[in-house]
């Protein structure tokens, strides 16, 4: 399987999210405990990915001399 980036692991998650509650939906009345509960943690998951670009550290970078 091809590594994801950040971003792209985050977008996913909220995708499926919302694949969940919709599918969740459209079964009310039968056991839709689980997705519910798939579309709480795969956005829990995705809040917490930081998609912010990473950052060189100025004071470890090479110093020509």
């Amino acid at each position: 399987m091809k590594q994801q980036t950040p971003k792209q692991r985050r977008d996913f998650l909220i995708y499926y999210a919302k694949v969940l509650l919709r599918e969740a939906q459209a079964r009310r009345g039968q056991n839709v405990d689980w997705m519910l509960a798939g579309a709480g943690r795969a956005r829990r998951e995705a809040m917490v990915i930081d998609v912010r670009p990473a950052q060189a550290d100025l004071f470890t970078l090479a110093v020509p001399t």
